[in-house]
């Protein structure tokens, strides 16, 4: 089969299962940090009274005491956090391959019908 033929064009292709190293990434790598996080939450017995907002202060470089448990739970939600971005990435690039092979589609079909004068169905 020509790859600019009518028949590579309708013909839905099959696409290629990912590998172990890509399923990795993509599931066990925000699997990790959530486990990760919760684990700090569990922790610090979810305990965030240590943490205080220095934005209303008028010297916002002072630094205020934090609690080993205070800290230990900050990490666990930005660890958490870290893992819904992972997470969003990986489905904003799936999403924009598939955009892609969906442009190439739409290129061979209008490249077939500047040859045959016939939209391919």
């Amino acid at each position: 089969m020509q790859p600019g033929s009518l028949l590579s064009i309708v013909t839905p292709r099959k696409t290629a299962r990912p590998g172990a190293f890509v399923l990795l990434i993509r599931w066990g790598l925000p699997a990790l940090f959530v486990i990760f996080g919760l684990v700090m939450l569990v922790m610090a017995h979810f305990h965030l009274t240590g943490v205080q907002d220095n934005a209303a202060e008028a010297n916002v470089f002072v630094t205020t005491k934090l609690s080993r448990d205070s800290m230990l739970s900050t990490i666990g939600v930005a660890s958490i956090v870290v893992a819904m971005m992972v997470a969003l990435l990986n489905w904003m690039l799936r999403l924009n391959a598939d955009e892609a092979d969906d442009r190439a589609q739409e290129d061979n079909a209008r490249e077939h019908f500047r040859r045959t004068g016939r939209w391919p169905d």
